[in-house]
Order: structure tokens, then C-alpha cells, then sequence
């Protein structure tokens, strides 16, 4: 069933989707992002050749689910609270209507671009313009219940049935990002193993281009930390977490990138878990879920550290760091330190005056 709410300024009830139906916005979330994954490995792998394609099938049909499901969500609301059509949407539901327009005309648009301008590979298929508008559409449609939650004042310390929407909607909403930023994925480049640092030397030598490789590798390093942590962070702004939660988001988001490369660096799911994990009994055993802002930036700063660590442990136990010592361990040090400033921003309460 769908909760009425007190009533808004307008004077009618605002409705919130029932935690049975949030699972099913969730459902159809996943046949979107499962379809945007597939599409991905199939750019990677240079089998696209048109845009009528069976992976495409997969992305647009979740879509259209997902659409029906959100509008049928809306016309249920407004015939609870007798709203217009514009003011009737679900708490938490608004952008998420907008986001299947957008996402519609996205895909559209996507149709017009691939007739004009081809099919793009790699790189190329992440920065088009229309798949970003792509992009745009799917974040909005994806985290309608993470947004409903967020505003549920009664959900404070949830326990897993009840939070499983909103932490699902944010994992798969953080997978979307990540799956953009995949030429910035680490785990997918290893650039710091002794063989990638070999391999550049005896391509191009020693100097500049060794440098810019170094640079490049810590950049991805900084950038993947802040997709891991920003969600982190968020939940822990708002709620008290069930346990699981940290381990469960690392290694899914982990699982999602892996399926891009057909699973190759599947180390990385267990190095992403471990730290999760770690995460996890931090989180537990110092009380961070009690307001212990103390507690909540020895997370920030131990996670990534603890990821990056591990990182190389794996890297130095199958092959060798290729990385000078102050090279990798500086970038250990200057994960944790843009982790922690990251939490320090996120912790701060906006005061009027």
C-alpha cells in the first residue's frame, strides 16, 4: 500500500511508496543497470555494430519497465491525495519521473546519433554526448528510493528489510558512476605491478613518459577512492547502519566493474570486500552509527588505507611492485588523507546566520 503522509503546503497528503513497493522499483532498477553493464562489456569488446542490438534490448526494455512501473507508482498517488498530475508523485519519486523523460529522450537522441556518427568503442561510447544524457536519466530514475528513505523521518536505525531499498538503490546509482569513470578503474589497469612498470620502460624508456604513467596511476587511485567512500559517507550521515552494509557495498560495486572485463581481475572483489569488511568492524566496534564523529573519520581515513594496502599486498605477493617505495606508499597515505577531508566536508552542518 501506499502511506499518506501530513499534509504539504498545498493542503493534500503526500503519499510514500510502501517498503514492499520500493523492492520492486529496486527490481527494475537492476534490469536497467544490468543492461547498461552488458552494453558496456559489449563496447569493450567491439561486438556493437548497430544500434538494434540484444544488449540494447536489455537497457531499453528495463527502461521501459522501469518508466511503467514509476508512472503506475503516480497515478496511484494521485488518486490517494487528488493532486495534479504535477504535484502528485510519490516522496521521493519526483526526479525520478523527470529522469525517465530525460532517459527517454536520451535514448532517442542516442538512435539519431549512432545513424549520423556510428557506433562508438571504448572510451569514446562513455564521453558521447547522448550516453551521458543516458547517464543523467538512469541516476535520477535509480536513487528514487534511496530519496524516499532519506526522507522517511521514522527510519532511523533500520534493520536490513526495511533498508535494503535505499542502500540497493544507492550501491547500483554508485555502480552507474563508476561504470563512466571505468577508464579511470584501478583494478583494471594495475599500473603499478612490476610488469606494467617494465612494459613502459622498455617501450618508451625511463623519464617523462614512466612520470606520466605514475600520474596517471594516482589519479585513478584518488578517483576510485571517492567513489567507494562518497557513498560511505552518506549513509552514515543519515542513518545507523545494519551490519554487512560497507562490506556488502564494496564488493558489489567490485562484482558490477568485473563484469566489464569478463571477470579478469577478479582479485579486486576480494581486496574490495576485505576493506569493506574491515569497514564493517570499525564501524561496529568504535559506535560510529552513535554520532562519535571521532569514530566515523578513524573509518574515513583506515578504509581507503586499508584498500590500497591490500592492494599492493596482493600486487607484491603475484608478481612485484614496480612503484618506487615513496610511490606507493604515499599513495596509501594520500587516499586516506582525501578520504578523511572528504568526510570533514560531508560532516559539516550548514548554519544560518
Amino acid at each position: 500500500m501506499q502511506v499518506p503522509l501530513s499534509a504539504p503546503a498545498a493542503g493534500r497528503p503526500a503519499v510514500r511508496v510502501s517498503t514492499g513497493k520500493e523492492y520492486w522499483t529496486v527490481l527494475f532498477g537492476v534490469w536497467l543497470i544490468g543492461g547498461v553493464f552488458v552494453d558496456g562489456f559489449a563496447h569493450n569488446h567491439g561486438v556493437v555494430e548497430t544500434f538494434f542490438t540484444p544488449w540494447h534490448a536489455i537497457l531499453y526494455s528495463g527502461f521501459l519497465a522501469s518508466a511503467l512501473w514509476m508512472g503506475w507508482l503516480l497515478y496511484q498517488s494521485k488518486t490517494v491525495n487528488g493532486s495534479s498530475w504535477t504535484a502528485a508523485a510519490p516522496v521521493g519519486y519526483g526526479l525520478g519521473l523527470i529522469g525517465t523523460v530525460v532517459f527517454l529522450l536520451g535514448g532517442l537522441g542516442d538512435m539519431y546519433w549512432h545513424t549520423v556518427f556510428g557506433i562508438e568503442q571504448n572510451t569514446a561510447a562513455l564521453l558521447s554526448p547522448t550516453h551521458l544524457v543516458l547517464l543523467l536519466g538512469g541516476l535520477l530514475i535509480l536513487s528514487s528510493p534511496f530519496r524516499a528513505s532519506w526522507h522517511n523521518t521514522a527510519m532511523t536505525r533500520p534493520r536490513w528489510p526495511e533498508f535494503a531499498p535505499a542502500f540497493l538503490s544507492l550501491m547500483f546509482t554508485t555502480g552507474a558512476v563508476s561504470f563512466f569513470l571505468m577508464y579511470a578503474w584501478m583494478f583494471r589497469y594495475n599500473l603499478p605491478t612490476a610488469s606494467s612498470v617494465d612494459w613502459y620502460a622498455s617501450q618508451f624508456g625511463g623519464g617523462m613518459i614512466a612520470e606520466d604513467n605514475a600520474m596517471r596511476g594516482l589519479s585513478y587511485i584518488l578517483l576510485d577512492t571517492l567513489v567507494y567512500m562518497f557513498p560511505v559517507f552518506l549513509l552514515m550521515k543519515r542513518w545507523r547502519l545494519p551490519l554487512g552494509a560497507i562490506t556488502l557495498l564494496f564488493t558489489i560495486i567490485t562484482v558490477m566493474m568485473n563484469v566489464l572485463d569478463g571477470f579478469q581481475n577478479y582479485p579486486s572483489i576480494f581486496i574490495a570486500g576485505a576493506a569493506g569488511l574491515l569497514g564493517d568492524l570499525l564501524y561496529h566496534t568504535l559506535r560510529a552509527g552513535e554520532g562519535r564523529l571521532h569514530a566515523e573519520r578513524i573509518l574515513a581515513a583506515v578504509i581507503p588505507a586499508a584498500l590500497w594496502s591490500f592492494y599492493y599486498g596482493w600486487m607484491y605477493a603475484s608478481g612485484g611492485i614496480g612503484w618506487e617505495t615513496e610511490l606507493w606508499s604515499g599513495s596509501i597515505v594520500e587516499a586516506a588523507l582525501l578520504s578523511l577531508g572528504l568526510h570533514l566536508l560531508a560532516s559539516q552542518k550548514i548554519t544560518k546566520g
